[in-house]
């Protein structure tokens, strides 16, 4: 199972899904490409990487059932 990794910015949640470096990418690259191409829909760059994320949107828990949750009870 592939661990995938969180990053908070700017009071907001992203799951990271693939970290590229500045340098390998052709100068004024097409950013709407490389978000359909990692499946992202946000870059963020810092410190010559490119981080191609996905954003959390806020969940709703709509049900919860005790008997069947896998819960430990003292």
């Amino acid at each position: 199972m592939k661990r995938l990794k969180g990053l908070d910015y700017n009071g907001k949640k992203f799951i990271i899904r693939r970290v590229i470096r500045l340098e390998q990418l052709k100068p004024n690259f097409d950013s709407n490409i490389m978000k359909k191409w990692t499946m992202s829909d946000t870059l963020l760059k810092k410190d010559g990487w490119l981080y191609c994320c996905e954003t959390i949107n806020e969940a709703e828990i709509l049900g919860y059932n005790t008997q069947t949750a896998n819960v430990r009870r003292p």
